[in-house]
């Protein structure tokens, strides 16, 4: 699929593009093609569409540093424009799982993001602020998402803890720990106090509690997407390595990987079987025996109406 941009942009001294603001995005152009006929040019419908869109495309780009940008969404990424085109579309909530990702931190630069604009790292040590009241916000090669996009019905306690690239649906609510990830998704009424990484998957009504970890695809975390389901609760400091289906709850203080032995009881026996054994399945429990120490597995009968809803309104 093919995207067209138009976007104003800044430079560095080496004339190299470094920032840019999407001003119109368009999906699905077509290529030109004039019909020929007795040496006149004939427009058909689809033509006439295009040069009225292309002429009022160049109409907006009489103004400095605008420029009309290409990009095939399914192709691996090959610049820092690229890149951030993508994560941008993700979080607008165009596209988000097939764009292909592939290589983005080798093509994406490092920059330093300020509240007066991003600078290339080494003309900003070289610049004069003078009487400016600059403050530099982060140092990286992906932004807030806040620097590109302000999502509606949303509630984010602290912008510097959700960058670009993160879907996020409505009633979601993000406190001052919560941290979100690029390339992750967030269903609808969410309460987010612990960390979402990079290729985690959330559904709705789900609650993720203070410092509590889920473990991402990126930094050894493999290429399995975590996926956790509607109305669960992860206690904090749990975290997970495993996918939970529907109305699951992890303990306070329980981490379980995909290896993590869990004693439970099936068919009238008690059985040790390894926790990704149980992913995806519906209406579980985790916790810690306090007596024994073992990591044991039960039923859900808990109601999740009975969860306080005045938390996730925003």
């Amino acid at each position: 699929m093919l995207y067209l941009a138009i976007l104003n942009y800044n430079t560095n001294y080496n004339k190299k593009i470094i920032y840019f603001n999407f001003l119109k995005i368009k999906k699905n152009i077509f290529i030109l093609k004039l019909k020929k006929k007795k040496f006149k040019l004939f427009l058909n419908i689809k033509q006439t569409i295009f040069f009225f869109f292309f002429f009022k495309i160049l109409f907006k780009l009489k103004f400095k540093n605008n420029l009309l940008f290409f990009i095939f969404i399914k192709k691996e990424i090959k610049s820092n424009l690229d890149g951030i085109f993508k994560l941008f579309l993700i979080s607008i909530k165009k596209k988000s799982n097939i764009l292909n990702l592939n290589k983005i931190f080798l093509k994406l630069k490092n920059l330093i993001w300020t509240n007066i604009g991003c600078f290339d790292i080494k003309d900003f040590l070289t610049f004069k602020f003078n009487k400016i009241n600059l403050t530099i916000e982060s140092i990286d090669k992906i932004p807030y998402l806040t620097k590109y996009f302000v999502p509606k019905n949303i509630r984010i306690s602290n912008t510097n803890r959700v960058r670009l690239g993160c879907f996020i649906s409505e009633g979601v609510t993000i406190m001052s720990e919560g941290y979100v990830n690029f390339n992750t998704f967030i269903g609808k009424n969410c309460m987010i106090e612990g960390r979402v990484s990079a290729g985690v998957y959330i559904s709705n009504n789900t609650d993720i509690g203070g410092s509590c970890s889920i473990m991402g695809t990126l930094s050894g975390g493999g290429s399995n997407i975590i996926s956790i389901g509607n109305n669960c609760l992860l206690g904090a400091n749990s975290g997970i390595g495993i996918s939970l289906g529907n109305n699951c709850i992890i303990e306070a203080g329980l981490y379980i990987t995909s290896g993590t032995k869990i004693s439970l009881i099936f068919k009238n026996n008690k059985i040790i079987i390894k926790a990704k054994t149980l992913s995806f399945l519906n209406n579980l429990i985790f916790y810690r025996n306090s007596i024994n120490g073992r990591i044991e597995c039960c039923k859900n009968n808990f109601n999740s109406e009975k969860i306080n809803k005045d938390l996730h309104k925003n």
